[in-house]
C-alpha cells in the first residue's frame, strides 16, 4: 500500500470516527430532553401506557417511510425483528415509563445509564471473547463515580414511599439491561439504524394498541400536555435517540456507543443553563468534568484508531 493509500484510508477511519461520535453526542442530547420530558408527562397525569403508545406510535408514523424504501436491502428477519422487539419494545417503554412516575429523575440518569454502560460491555466479553481494555474499565468506573456526585446532589422531594421508590430504581435498573442488551445485538447483527429503530417502533406500536383500545382510564391531562409528550417520547425518546445510537454502533462499535447515555446527566445540567437560568452547583460541576474525563478515558481513540487502521 503506498503512502497515499495509507494516507486516504487513515482520513476515512477518523472521519468515520467522528461521525459516530457526533451521533452519539446527538443520542445523548436527544435522551436527556427525553427524560426531562417523561418525568414531565408522568407529574401532570399521563399513564406509562399513554407514554409508550406516543413513543412508538410516533415513530413508527415518522419511519414507516423509510422502513418500506429500503426493507428489500436492509430486512432484519423476524428471529431478528422480534428478539429487538423484546428487548427494546413495549417491555422497556411500560418499565421506564413507570419507574418515571416512582423513583426521582436523578436515580433514572444513574441506574438506566450504569446498567446499559455495564450490559453491553459484559455481553461483548461473554459472547465475543473481547475483553474491555483496562482504559475502557477505568473510564466507566470514573464515569459511575461522576454519576453518582450528580446524583447525591439532586434534591428531588418526592412524595412517594421509599418503597415505591425502590420499586422504580428496579424499574430503571432493568430497563438499562434491556436497552444495552439490545445496543450490543444492533452492532453484532450490524442493523441499519432506520430501518431496524422503524421494524422495532411499528411492531410495538402493534403490540400496544389493542391495550389502548380496552384501557379505560380519564387522563385529566391537556392537549398541551399531549403535543409536548409527541415531542419527547416519539421524536426524541422514539426515533432520534435510538436511531442516533445504532448509527454511532455502526461506526465506533456497541461497546463505545453504549458510554454515551452516561453523558445525559450532565447534558441536562448544562441544557437548564440556556433553558431555566439555572447553574449547576459546586458539586454537579465537579461530577460533569469527572463523567467527561471518563468518558474520554473509556473511549480511548488512540486505541480505536489504530484497530481500525490495521482492519483497514
Amino acid at each position: 500500500m503506498s503512502l497515499a493509500q495509507m494516507s486516504d484510508v487513515q482520513s476515512k477511519i477518523w472521519a468515520s470516527t467522528a461521525i459516530g461520535i457526533f451521533w452519539g453526542l446527538t443520542a445523548a442530547l436527544a435522551w436527556t430532553g427525553y427524560n426531562a420530558g417523561s418525568r414531565l408527562g408522568r407529574m401532570d397525569g399521563l399513564a406509562p401506557i399513554d407514554m409508550s403508545m406516543l413513543r412508538f406510535g410516533v415513530a413508527a408514523l415518522l419511519l414507516t417511510p423509510l422502513v418500506l424504501s429500503r426493507r428489500k436491502q436492509h430486512g432484519l428477519g423476524w428471529v431478528r425483528l422480534l428478539s429487538l422487539t423484546l428487548l427494546a419494545g413495549p417491555l422497556f417503554g411500560l418499565l421506564i415509563n413507570t419507574a418515571f412516575g416512582l423513583a426521582p429523575l436523578s436515580h433514572a440518569v444513574v441506574l438506566t445509564a450504569g446498567a446499559t454502560m455495564m450490559s453491553t460491555n459484559a455481553l461483548a466479553w461473554w459472547l465475543d471473547g473481547r475483553r474491555p481494555p483496562v482504559l475502557r474499565l477505568l473510564g466507566m468506573t470514573v464515569l459511575v463515580a461522576g454519576l453518582l456526585l450528580i446524583a447525591s446532589d439532586q434534591h428531588d422531594r418526592s412524595s412517594q414511599p421509599s418503597t415505591y421508590v425502590w420499586l422504580g430504581d428496579l424499574c430503571f435498573l432493568a430497563a438499562g439491561l434491556l436497552w444495552g442488551t439490545f445496543t450490543y445485538f444492533l452492532g453484532r447483527w450490524k442493523v441499519d439504524p432506520v430501518v431496524g429503530i422503524g421494524q422495532v417502533s411499528i411492531l410495538s406500536m402493534v403490540a400496544f394498541l389493542p391495550f389502548l383500545l380496552v384501557w379505560n382510564h380519564n387522563s385529566a391531562a391537556s392537549s398541551d400536555v399531549w403535543l409536548a409528550q409527541v415531542f419527547f417520547q416519539g421524536i426524541l425518546g422514539g426515533c432520534l435517540a435510538p436511531v442516533a445510537i445504532a448509527k454511532a454502533v455502526s461506526r465506533i462499535g456497541a461497546g463505545e456507543a453504549a458510554l454515551f447515555p452516561a453523558l445525559v446527566p450532565s447534558g441536562a445540567l448544562l441544557l437548564a443553563i440556556p433553558l431555566l437560568n439555572e447553574w449547576p452547583s459546586y458539586a454537579e460541576s465537579l461530577g460533569i468534568v469527572i463523567c467527561t474525563l471518563g468518558l474520554f478515558t473509556a473511549f480511548d481513540l488512540t486505541r480505536i484508531l489504530r484497530r481500525r487502521g490495521l482492519a483497514g
